[in-house]
């Protein structure tokens, strides 16, 4: 685990190793300050969560488990409906420099050759074919009043990008994100939690990260436990509902935690419609990149 905190800020940003690793604390004593926290934490990963179909995307924790183990088949299928558009291969914009009689830089040099015609350089933008790394950060967060039926598009949309940027030659990598405003008691713990979920060199197992993404009970249990931590390393106790959902804290955590920084970060995402609209608007965006140095 990575946790940055910003004292000036009131912010914490904590990246997760894996995604068991929140849920694991739990059972580690000596990690926590206070031990009605973690009991806490143990009511929202156990039997808390059971009968809540809604809640969880699952009817119990146990089915919640094994379809995090063994993947969630009929999820994919939902999944692969999403129509999306055609994706050109991935372009790599670099800058080249160009040398001519007119540019930005005169090459005193080039003058006293008196070769004049090439005396001047400039950079000019050269695309090629080739890999590029998208980091999709799929916003897992919502209030209690968010059913997992809507949470399901979340990680639809951004599972159907990355499959379909997998597709057309990119290296894709998911982060899971929570941005939580006033998580703890005192109203001042402003945090954000990331978890790698798939590397960019890693295969894209849909069955898997589906039961991760596309169903609530991940945030509703491993992401609970790690807002319960956060609080209780700051010797705190949580909010008694745990904050309210800030997705503006997820692009300051990508900012301050060794993320890739060639990231799409999903927006607010509860329907069908907005989740075309935001692939949309991601396809846009990788395909319109912002120059490399050269």
């Amino acid at each position: 685990m990575i946790l940055e905190h910003n004292p000036k800020d009131k912010f914490t940003a904590i990246l997760w190793e894996s995604v068991t690793e929140p849920t694991a604390l739990t059972a580690n004593l000596d990690k926590w300050k206070n031990q009605a926290n973690r009991a806490e934490a143990l009511t929202h990963t156990q039997s808390k969560a059971n009968g809540r179909d809604d809640w969880l995307g699952a009817p119990n924790v146990t089915e919640l488990q094994n379809r995090l183990e063994r993947g969630w088949a009929d999820g994919v299928k939902r999944i692969e409906q999403i129509a999306t558009r055609e994706l050109s291969a991935p372009a790599s914009v670099r800058r080249r420099r160009v040398r001519g009689d007119a540019g930005d830089e005169l090459d005193m040099q080039a003058v006293w050759r008196g070769d004049l015609n090439r005396a001047w350089s400039r950079t000019r933008r050269a695309n090629r074919v080739g890999s590029r790394t998208v980091s999709i950060v799929i916003d897992l967060a919502a209030h209690a009043g968010v059913t997992s039926d809507k949470l399901f598009w979340r990680g639809a949309s951004a599972l159907r990008l990355a499959q379909l940027l997998t597709e057309s030659g990119y290296s894709v990598a998911l982060y899971g994100a929570a941005g939580v405003n006033r998580a703890d008691s005192s109203g001042k713990l402003n945090m954000a939690q990331l978890v790698e979920i798939k590397s960019e060199d890693s295969p894209l197992d849909m069955d898997k990260l589906a039961a991760l993404t596309a169903m609530a009970g991940f945030f509703r249990t491993s992401l609970f436990a790690g807002i319960i931590y956060a609080a209780d390393q700051f010797g705190k106790t949580p909010d008694y509902g745990l904050g309210t959902p800030g997705p503006e804290q997820i692009k300051k955590a990508v900012e301050q935690l060794p993320i890739p920084q060639n990231v799409i970060i999903q927006r607010n995402v509860l329907n069908e419609q907005a989740a075309n609209d935001w692939i949309d608007e991601a396809l846009k965006q990788i395909e319109e990149p912002m120059p490399e140095a050269a």
